[in-house]
């Protein structure tokens, strides 16, 4: 229904083929896989269906990703793991221009990898890939404002949001668009 009522693109967040194959024909066009095409039936969908894919770093899986998470360097660690995952998607299929690189934050990262990560997304950038930074509402700013609510944790959000686009990162995945929009064009016209 709401892909015959707006005319921006849909993104689907799944790793089940069915639901992902569903969506597309629904009217989705971008794929969003946590696990980043693990299953290789989903790239073969992607490839198929000719739509963009979000790969995303987790370590782990959404039950055990926060129990003690530890990298020896995170930032090449996870570059490393989405290079592999984007060499494999256009293996499978998948054209560069078609994938974008999504570090993950959040997923089976402490406070501390978070803010390594944020602060070297330009290293991301510059992997020439499109990179997804998706900080909204995340805990850790939480952890850093004092906030508990989620919804109160805008400012924060607005802070990395800012951080994310002056990096040089094409996509930001945020709660509160119309507030976030106006970070984003304010940090562009800093950039500029």
């Amino acid at each position: 229904a709401l892909a015959n009522k707006i005319n921006i693109p849909i993104s689907i967040d799944t790793a089940n083929v069915d639901v992902a194959k569903a969506a597309l024909d629904a009217g989705a066009s971008i794929i969003n896989d946590i696990t980043a095409l693990a299953d290789g039936q989903m790239a073969a969908l992607a490839a198929k269906a000719n739509v963009p894919v979000i790969l995303m770093h987790m370590q782990g899986n959404p039950q055990t990703m926060q129990k003690e998470p530890v990298y020896k360097d995170v930032v090449a660690e996870v570059i490393e793991f989405l290079l592999a995952r984007a060499q494999n998607a256009q293996c499978l299929g998948i054209p560069k221009e078609h994938i974008i690189l999504d570090p993950g934050i959040g997923f089976g990262k402490t406070i501390e990898h978070n803010l390594a990560i944020l602060r070297n997304l330009d290293k991301f950038v510059s992997t020439d890939y499109r990179i997804l930074a998706g900080t909204s509402r995340k805990r850790f700013i939480g952890s850093i404002t004092g906030k508990t609510e989620p919804a109160d944790r805008i400012f924060g959000t607005a802070a990395t949001v800012a951080i994310a686009v002056e990096k040089g990162v094409s996509i930001v995945r945020v709660h509160d668009v119309k507030e976030m929009a106006d970070v984003v064009k304010v940090a562009n016209a800093m950039r500029a």
